[in-house]
C-alpha cells in the first residue's frame, strides 16, 4: 500500500494545483450571494474525483494481466501513453500562450460564475473532474491503483488520500472562508489575483513535470 501511496502523491499534489478549480471556488467565495454555494461547489468537486478515480481504477483492475509479478507491460504502455499526453497539453498550452499576459481583471465564465444557483454549482464541482487534464491525472491515479491489486479497505485509504490532498486547494479555502470570514477575505482576493497572472505558467510547469514523473513510473514497468 505505500508504494501506491508513493506513486499517488505527486499525481494528488498535481491535482491540488489545477488552478481552474481553485479560481472557481474563489470566486463563488467571494461573490457570498448565496452561501451555501460555495459549499455544493466544493461537494460536487471531491465526490467527482472520488467518482472518477474509483471508477479508472476498477477498470484498470480487471485488465489481463496486470496481477502477474514481475514486468507489466500494459501498465507500462499505458503509463507512458498517459505521460506524453500531459507533456503534448503542455506543448500545446506554450503554444496557445507564447508570452505571459497578465491581467487582474476576472474572464466572463468568472463573471458568470460569480452568479451561479445552488444545484449548477453542485454539478459545476463535479464536471470540472471530466476536463482533459483531470481525465489523464485520474487515469494515472487508476493505473498506480488498480494492477496493485489491494485489498478493499487498502484500496479505500489510498483513495481516501488522494482525494484528500487533491481537494484540498478546493475544500481549504471553503473551510478557512467560513472559519475566518473576516480573515479569509482579503487573502482569498490576493490569492484570486495570482492565480490570474499565472494560472496558465503553473499549469505548463505542473503537467510537464508530472507527464515525466508518470512515463519514468511507465518504463518502470519493464
Amino acid at each position: 500500500m505505500l508504494g501506491v501511496i508513493g506513486q499517488l502523491l505527486p499525481l494528488a499534489v498535481a491535482v491540488a494545483l489545477s488552478s481552474v478549480p481553485i479560481l472557481a471556488v474563489l470566486v463563488l467565495l467571494l461573490a457570498a450571494v448565496r452561501p451555501w454555494v460555495p459549499t455544493l461547489f466544493v461537494v460536487g468537486y471531491v465526490v467527482g474525483l472520488i467518482a472518477i478515480t474509483s471508477l479508472f481504477a476498477i477498470f484498470l483492475h480487471a485488465i489481463p494481466g496486470t496481477t502477474s509479478v514481475g514486468p507489466q507491460p500494459v501498465v507500462g504502455v499505458l503509463e507512458i501513453s498517459v505521460g506524453a499526453a500531459l507533456l503534448v497539453y503542455a506543448v500545446i498550452e506554450v503554444r496557445r500562450h507564447p508570452q505571459a499576459t497578465e491581467h487582474d481583471t476576472p474572464p466572463r465564465w468568472m463573471v458568470a460564475l460569480g452568479r451561479m444557483r445552488s444545484l449548477p454549482a453542485l454539478g459545476l464541482g463535479f464536471a470540472l473532474n471530466l476536463r482533459p487534464k483531470s481525465v489523464l491525472l485520474a487515469i494515472a491515479a487508476g493505473l498506480a491503483i488498480g494492477p496493485a491489486q489491494l485489498p478493499l479497505p487498502e484500496d479505500i485509504v489510498v483513495i481516501a488520500i488522494y482525494v484528500l490532498i487533491g481537494g484540498s486547494t478546493v475544500g481549504g479555502p471553503a473551510l478557512f472562508a467560513l472559519i475566518r470570514p473576516d480573515t479569509a477575505r482579503p487573502a482569498l482576493a490576493a490569492t484570486e489575483r495570482w492565480l490570474l497572472r499565472n494560472d496558465t505558467t503553473v499549469a505548463i510547469i505542473v503537467a510537464t513535470v508530472i507527464g515525466t514523473v508518470i512515463i519514468g513510473n511507465g518504463l518502470s514497468r519493464f
